[in-house]
């Protein structure tokens, strides 16, 4: 019996390399996948709502502000929305359909974005690579810009609030992407594979 054959089995490192265990996924890259898909979807129900709502919509929501706030479209206080009805007929026609226009440009530049960071987030879901957490950086920080503008004007409430909430959980997104985890766990998985 030679010696290669009485030596007990190799037990350091496997010979073509040493072995790794797989990266966890942490918590953080969890969090980071669930904001942004709260986020789009709280988005795009603001957006069908907006959409399914239409002209009745604008109208509800011209007549909440004109009762609520005359002076901020330049009516005297007391002023009702059904004496501007009376007197404008098809210029209160057209105050509609030019509302019902903004809402539904606004809904719909909210749902494309919403699109965007929904499939980027799938994207990152798996490995965190740093290009799907640059577009998801990219997407929700464009996504901003029409809830603000939603939140900045005297939006229908159910609107008001999903456009809240995927504001708030686009600004989580964008912070969860560049923590340290995450980072951390991309790093990983770009060694491991």
């Amino acid at each position: 019996m030679s010696h290669y054959q009485a030596a007990p089995a190799h037990a350091g490192p496997h010979p073509t390399g040493p072995t790794r265990r797989a990266a966890r996924r942490p918590g953080a890259l969890t969090a980071l996948v669930w904001t942004s898909v709260l986020s789009a979807v709280a988005a795009l129900v603001g957006a069908v709502l907006v959409f399914a709502g239409g002209d009745d919509m604008a109208e509800d929501n011209i007549n909440d502000v004109i009762q609520d706030h005359p002076d901020v479209v330049g009516l005297p206080s007391g002023t009702s929305a059904a004496d501007i009805k009376a007197l404008s007929g098809p210029i209160w026609d057209e105050l509609i359909s030019d509302r019902a226009g903004t809402l539904a440009a606004r809904a719909g530049f909210a749902a494309f974005t919403a699109l965007c960071l929904l499939i980027f987030a799938l994207a990152a879901r798996r490995g965190a690579a740093v290009w799907a957490r640059v577009l998801i950086t990219v997407s929700a920080v464009v996504a901003l810009f029409p809830h603000f503008l939603i939140l900045g004007d005297y939006e229908p409430d159910s609107v008001f609030i999903l456009s809240f909430v995927s504001l708030f959980t686009a600004i989580a997104a964008i912070v969860l992407c560049w923590l340290p985890p995450v980072n951390r766990f991309a790093r990983e998985r770009k060694a491991v594979g």
